[in-house]
């Protein structure tokens, strides 16, 4: 089984500057529960915000999602 799972946000996850979808919110949630997601993009926190945290849900599987904005000069996880 793999470690870590990396995946970029815009035009991967979501259409560039979008929400993801409700089928892609369900596929992370369930990745999440098994394995370890990063995920890159070019934006800054507050896209990460709106187009992914508000559609996941929010429990203890988080803590297996780590977020790189700004191209990965940033680095957040879940604690």
């Amino acid at each position: 089984m793999k470690k870590l799972i990396v995946f970029d946000l815009d035009g991967t996850l979501a259409p560039s500057k979008s929400t993801i979808s409700e089928e892609i919110s369900t596929l992370l949630s369930t990745l999440l529960s098994v394995s370890k997601v990063a995920i890159i993009s070019g934006g800054d926190w507050p896209q990460f915000e709106k187009q992914l945290l508000s559609k996941l849900p929010h429990d203890k599987s988080l803590k297996n999602l780590s977020l790189l904005p700004t191209s990965g000069t940033k680095y957040y996880e879940y604690n």
